[in-house]
């Protein structure tokens, strides 16, 4: 997990510095639309600025600036992120390494056949666990992910607000001149701080995962070790046919 963390770092440095290099020139493509009247565009940027940078359209692309904006950045961690969060189905989470942790149980039952109830119950709880787990990673991940467009929107929120302002003669090159100001003045601190704000979620996903891991089969080992033979029912007939069932299932499918 610390590998795909450095992966991260390195990855979103690029983006940062695509970021700082081309933020201006794809705001002035954003601005000044080749195909677009300048009267039309004035209702689509007064709306957009009024909305946060977003100008939703009942039809076709809506224009985000803050999208724009944070492209570079997005792109360079795109291929990372599908490999690290792959969609259901797929190897797991953080490149499948979730999947792939294991206390190992299974090649202790044929040794330690007097206690073989208990390491089946960890072996439930660990399968468990990691479902658990991924259910989890897989609803976080898009706020992760957002992380970067969010940090740059919350930026540029008092430029938008300054722009939204005008009205009259000159509104629609104030808008644009106010946008190309603010971005020209914060572009050294914004992207920086995107990087930091996904780094910072990636680091808390990857502390909580390790913590449920040690914490739920610490206590899941201590409360198999509490747990006597006698106090155990004896559920190896269920067992073997619960087996059967998921064997069957496991074919099936």
């Amino acid at each position: 997990m610390q590998k795909i963390l450095t992966a991260f770092e390195e990855r979103l440095q690029e983006g940062v510095k695509k970021s700082k290099s081309s933020c201006e020139n794809i705001l002035k493509t954003a601005l000044y639309p080749k195909r677009k009247s300048g009267r039309g565009f004035h209702r689509q940027l007064k709306k957009a600025v009024e909305n946060g940078g977003i100008c939703k359209y009942k039809r076709g692309k809506e224009m985000n600036l803050n999208m724009e904006l944070s492209s570079p950045l997005t792109l360079s961690i795109d291929e990372e992120f599908r490999k690290t969060f792959p969609n259901e189905g797929q190897c797991g989470p953080f490149n499948g390494v979730i999947n792939m942790f294991s206390l190992g149980t299974e090649g202790l039952k044929q040794t330690y056949k007097d206690v073989i109830l208990q390491l089946v119950f960890l072996k439930s709880e660990e399968d468990r666990l990691k479902t658990d787990l991924t259910k989890s990673i897989r609803k976080q991940k898009k706020n992760i992910y957002r992380s970067l467009t969010k940090t740059v929107e919350e930026t540029m929120q008092d430029c938008y607000k300054k722009a939204a302002v005008f009205t009259g003669e000159g509104t629609l090159q104030n808008m644009r001149e106010t946008i190309e100001k603010h971005v020209h003045g914060s572009k050294n601190n914004m992207f920086e701080s995107a990087k930091d704000a996904m780094k910072k979620q990636l680091g808390d996903l990857m502390i909580e995962v390790l913590y449920r891991l040690e914490n739920t089969m610490k206590e899941s080992i201590e409360l198999s070790l509490k747990t006597d033979e006698h106090s155990i029912p004896d559920v190896s007939a269920e067992l073997k046919m619960v087996h059967e069932f998921y064997n069957k299932l496991q074919e099936s499918s």
